[in-house]
């Protein structure tokens, strides 16, 4: 037999590219021999299994034993055999010995799938009787692993694998839990009774626990920077700080966090809201709602706004994609012109209006209006509300409204424009705001126009679209806005000084 050096020389030639029988010449060996070390791919000295001879014995154990190696191993011992346990394992898995049903002792996959045939309901309470060596609970363990909640599933699974002789490191690896030893212990204390009760994760007394909550929750309502700790919230590592520095007892984050969560608290971050300033909030509001509420079939209100300018080019935004895929978006980028409207929203009909400007300024503003003007000649009023910006309230936009509003007296014919001013800073009372957004999440965002021109098309495409849907589900603009209860409490929109 060749020594490990020499077959270490055969593998290392090999791999140098020198061909079976050139190694065999230089070393001194038969080509067969250079052939069966290269298909071993291993140095190491093959030595023969003593455990070989009794082949047939071990096969038969094997099978009798359901795969119980220590118990084959017994056996043998008994017949005369003279090899330790070690080779017995080796022997068998070198010779692939066992099926599914037999490993599941030994091989994660197995165990695994031993399990998962108990959930899905392939092993009956009948075979799991022949498979286990303790079969009491089996009916209890066996309808909680099928249809208890997650926690009891596992819990179940556990003690069932544990029953089948499956090592508690396979179970915790399998379940994903941590806890597997203990799920076993508190079974072995006092069975299904403990094992299930939702007491047994934490037996801390309902005094304790109430005492500890009431001194948590007296922190979370003070700053931590009164305990000395430079903070601007609590954390609960701070609090566990706190709590030993104040009672000078220790207490678990992992307590902590119990507590917290039992007393309903929990992370939230603070929502920012809009917030008028203006002083005439109440008033401005108040005179909104009225001149909703008291609309005449001959009257219209328009809500109007801007948007823009809006530059055309590839622009980001939420997309459906692969997991890996995520799109990119260039940041410096070439502009291919710029896109600016103004925008004109019924409340009782929710139909848009819109016309494309080169700027918006107060020049743009009467454009929209006269737009208005004459598309509802029919009409005795219409009423027009927008947000407080400089060119909305510019003069030149008053008295040109007056002289309008002068002319169209004299003729007596076409509608009068009254203005209802909205407060300060109260875009959410500005609906057409919610329609302009939602138009830059459909056709704004995640795109790529080639010129201004396109980007104009499919504005107008969507705003048509959605002019022809609400006149076939007729429906007035926005919600909330008509219900007057909403307005009562006018101070929760009303900026604190």
């Amino acid at each position: 037999m060749l020594s490990e050096s020499k077959r270490a020389a055969i593998l290392e030639l090999q791999k140098r590219g020198h061909r079976i029988r050139q190694i065999a010449r230089t070393l001194g060996v038969s080509r067969t021999t250079v052939r069966s070390i290269i298909e071993s791919g291993t140095a190491q000295v093959p030595r023969a299994n003593k455990a070989e001879p009794r082949r047939a014995q071990i096969l038969e154990l094997y099978s009798r034993c359901d795969g119980n190696l220590v118990q084959v191993h017994k056996e043998l011992m008994a017949r005369g055999a003279q090899f330790s346990y070690q080779t017995l394992t080796r022997f068998v898995r070198r010779n692939h010995f066992g099926n599914a049903k037999s490993n599941a002792t030994r091989s994660k996959v197995d165990a695994q799938q031993w399990l998962a045939e108990i959930i899905h309901g392939a092993r009956s309470l009948k075979m799991l009787n022949t498979e286990v060596t303790d079969s009491s609970d089996l009916h209890t363990l066996l309808g909680m692993a099928k249809n208890g909640r997650l926690r009891d599933r596992k819990k179940a699974l556990t003690i069932l694998a544990r029953k089948r002789g499956i090592p508690n490191k396979t179970i915790s690896a399998i379940l994903h839990r941590r806890t597997t030893r203990r799920y076993f212990t508190s079974y072995s204390k006092a069975g299904p009774s403990l094992l299930f009760s939702s007491s047994a994760r934490h037996p801390k007394t309902p005094t304790e626990d109430l005492e500890k909550t009431k001194n948590i929750l007296e922190f979370l309502h003070q700053r931590p920077t009164s305990f000395g700790i430079n903070r601007t919230s609590w954390t609960q590592r701070a609090l566990t700080h706190a709590y030993k520095e104040r009672y000078d007892e220790l207490i678990s984050r992992r307590t902590v966090q119990r507590l917290i969560k039992s007393a309903g608290y929990s992370w939230r971050k603070a929502r920012r809201i809009l917030a008028s300033p203006d002083p005439n909030y109440d008033e401005k509001v108040e005179v909104l709602l009225r001149t909703l509420m008291s609309l005449t079939e001959s009257e219209l209100f328009f809500f109007l706004d801007e948007w823009g300018p809006v530059q055309v080019r590839k622009r980001g935004g939420k997309a459906y994609s692969a997991k890996y895929d995520v799109p990119r978006v260039p940041r410096p980028q070439t502009s291919k012109g710029t896109a600016t409207l103004v925008a004109a929203l019924s409340a009782t009909t929710n139909q848009m209006t819109w016309a494309f400007v080169k700027s918006k300024d107060t020049r743009s503003m009467i454009d929209l209006l006269e737009i208005l003007y004459n598309q509802h000649r029919a009409h005795s009023k219409l009423y027009v509300t927008w947000d407080t910006v400089s060119w909305h309230n510019s003069t030149i936009l008053t008295d040109w409204l007056d002289r309008f509003n002068e002319a169209t007296r004299r003729q007596a014919a076409g509608p009068i424009i009254e203005l209802v001013p909205l407060p300060r800073s109260a875009q959410f009372l500005n609906i057409v705001e919610g329609v302009l957004s939602a138009m830059n999440r459909a056709v704004i965002n995640n795109s790529d126009y080639s010129s201004s021109d396109d980007m104009k098309l499919a504005i107008s495409i969507h705003f048509t679209d959605r002019n022809r849907h609400f006149k076939d589900n007729p429906r007035r603009a926005g919600k909330a806005i008509w219900d007057a209860d909403l307005f009562h409490g006018f101070d929760a929109f009303r900026a604190r000084d």
